[in-house]
């Protein structure tokens, strides 16, 4: 028996840090691919009205009951094809500085949760042949001034590549690496330092939002249908230019 692609049904995305700028331009490209989505963050400045075809979960994504809140927000929307893992935050100082309470936030937010919504919906998944997108970043591979956010991202290069393994061949798990792109987090970075990391990328400038989006859309969607296990660099070259 031929078993329809996600593509070929009605079907949800899970969407963590869907407050921030990726998010946002995440969730409405989903939108306008025809994806009901529900989306994750701990705020809701900026995020969609509640409709038919969105929903807004304020959440903490450290709290362990996080996979029964979002599944409570997927209740009577069609079933979970895709899971974008994308919250993360930049947590601590320099090694001498650093305290033990950051490291294990950096944990808590950049790696835990993904490991637990991927385990809690890899069923739902495999049954609609899904994907999964996790979101890291080139210091998981470069190092950073903060070795907690390093470190974390990191790990998640070893989840997803894990999760590539475990869950194969019915669901398909991709890490993408953005460079630094415009949102609220380098809003208040001064025209120098924007300067100075743009010089240091290969198209001499920061990515975008909406660019962000079309790839996990891609990621998400068939025309990436032999990509799993795939690490993905759209940081405008700034990984190589370090």
């Amino acid at each position: 028996m031929t078993r329809l692609r996600a593509i070929d049904l009605e079907r949800t995305a899970i969407v963590t840090g869907a407050g921030g700028g990726m998010g946002r331009a995440t969730v409405a490209r989903l939108l306008r691919d025809g994806w009901s989505v529900v989306g994750v963050d701990h705020y809701s400045t900026g995020v969609p009205e509640n409709d038919a075809a969105t929903r807004f979960l304020p959440a903490d994504v450290r709290d362990p009951e996080l996979p029964a809140l979002v599944r409570r927000a997927t209740d009577g929307l069609p079933p979970v094809a895709g899971l974008v893992n994308l919250v993360g935050a930049s947590i601590g100082d320099r090694l001498a500085q650093l305290t033990d309470k950051d490291w294990q936030t950096s944990f808590d937010i950049n790696v835990t949760p993904a490991m637990r919504l991927m385990r809690d919906r890899h069923a739902e998944l495999a049954a609609m042949r899904g994907s999964i997108v996790n979101v890291g970043s080139p210091v998981g591979t470069i190092g950073a001034r903060k070795p907690s956010y390093a470190a974390s991202k990191a790990a998640l290069v070893g989840l997803t590549m894990s999760a590539a393994r475990n869950l194969g061949p019915d669901v398909r798990v991709n890490l993408l690496l953005p460079g630094p792109t415009i949102t609220g987090m380098t809003a208040d970075w001064d025209d120098e330092r924007r300067r100075h990391i743009a010089d240091g990328s290969f198209l001499r400038r920061f990515c975008l939002p909406d660019e962000i989006a079309a790839v996990i859309a891609f990621l998400l969607g068939p025309d990436s249908s032999a990509m799993s296990g795939s690490i993905v660099d759209l940081t405008a070259g700034t990984m190589f230019g370090h």
